[in-house]
């Protein structure tokens, strides 16, 4: 028996506002935006900007607004160390910005990619899944040009990475990603490796497209270069944390909860049409070997009735209710008579 939805969970957004990067030039001679305002030879930064339909962080019952209030003071923050670290590694006055922070499903978040794509995959150890970090194509070959000894102005900024450029933009990637982390020391200590770099959205697999994605954003303003880069981490993984980064603000009016009672587990809305397989599965039915060897299509095995009235239904590998098997409205139905202790 399974259960489906054809649905998927709805994408929210949050913004924040962007308005301290400084205003840069473009890069390389003779090209353009098609965004009014935005820096020549740059694409705009409206790719990533969230839908006006989508909700926010804080809305929906994702997150309360003190724990969203406190993810973005401490992406602010990170922001900053960002701009400080790359400022001494590339010996060059840069600035570095908070652009957005969102929540979106992975399918969107690959959608909002630059082109051509360049992802780097790594883990956060002891956190599940696998995370994303997206450098634009043309920060990156500034950043790989920088690194080597020369200028960030660039000849071609539209053509993907070499397997060198990639492996030397690594060292940046690791920077930012120690940097990212260092902040959540103080809820659960966090350990990133890279684990692969890809540039074809097709063979993107590691993650459901279906799953949601907390995604930071942030702008680099690099002498006359501009760009940006995006951080993807599972959603599911980095809730706990951002809950418990939230509860330190709150420990000093949080009182003692009396004797017996429990918290009351919090359903999240997002998870309304997420589809769910169950599993029907009727056991107990034993043969003789003699028996099974000579079995062939159209022959009769007889099976007890009682097993009839012991069908489990299983979520995953798992065993969560016995029932009665029979029909209901014309089709195969299980009447759910007890429910198993995990």
């Amino acid at each position: 028996m399974t259960a489906t939805s054809s649905t998927t969970p709805a994408e929210t957004t949050e913004s924040v506002s962007s308005s301290s990067i400084p205003q840069g030039g473009g890069v390389g001679a003779g090209t353009s935006s098609g965004s009014a305002g935005a820096p020549t030879g740059v694409a705009s930064p409206s790719r990533t900007s969230p839908s006006s339909s989508s909700k926010g962080l804080g809305h929906g019952g994702i997150l309360s607004q003190t724990a969203l209030r406190k993810l973005r003071s401490q992406q602010e923050e990170i922001a900053r160390a960002f701009e400080a670290r790359l400022s001494v590694s590339l010996r060059l006055d840069l600035s570095v910005a908070l652009a957005g922070l969102q929540t979106v499903s992975f399918q969107k978040f690959v959608e909002l990619a630059g082109t051509p794509l360049h992802f780097t995959l790594f883990k956060l150890d002891p956190l599940r899944g696998v995370s994303l970090l997206e450098i634009q194509p043309q920060l990156g070959l500034s950043l790989v040009n920088r690194l080597l000894g020369g200028s960030n102005q660039l000849e071609n900024a539209a053509r993907a990475l070499t397997d060198i450029e990639t492996a030397i933009l690594d060292q940046v990637s690791n920077v930012l990603l120690a940097e990212w982390v260092a902040p959540w020391k103080s809820v659960q200590e966090l350990k990133p490796s890279i684990v692969g770099h890809e540039i074809d959205a097709r063979f993107l697999n590691a993650i459901s497209r279906e799953s949601l994605i907390l995604e930071v954003s942030f702008d680099v303003t690099l002498g006359e270069n501009r760009g940006r880069f995006r951080i993807g981490a599972p959603y599911a993984s980095m809730e706990p944390l951002i809950r418990r980064l939230a509860g330190e603000a709150n420990s000093k009016v949080s009182g003692p909860t009396s004797a017996g009672s429990s918290a009351t587990p919090q359903w999240n809305p997002q998870l309304d049409d997420v589809p769910v397989k169950l599993t029907a599965v009727c056991s107990g039915l034993n043969l003789k070997v003699q028996a099974l060897a000579s079995m062939k299509v159209g022959d009769t095995v007889p099976v007890d009735p009682q097993l009839f009235r012991e069908v489990e239904i299983h979520l995953g590998e798992l065993a969560k209710f016995v029932g009665l098997l029979g029909t209901s409205e014309g089709r195969w139905a299980v009447q759910l008579t007890r429910k198993l202790e995990a």
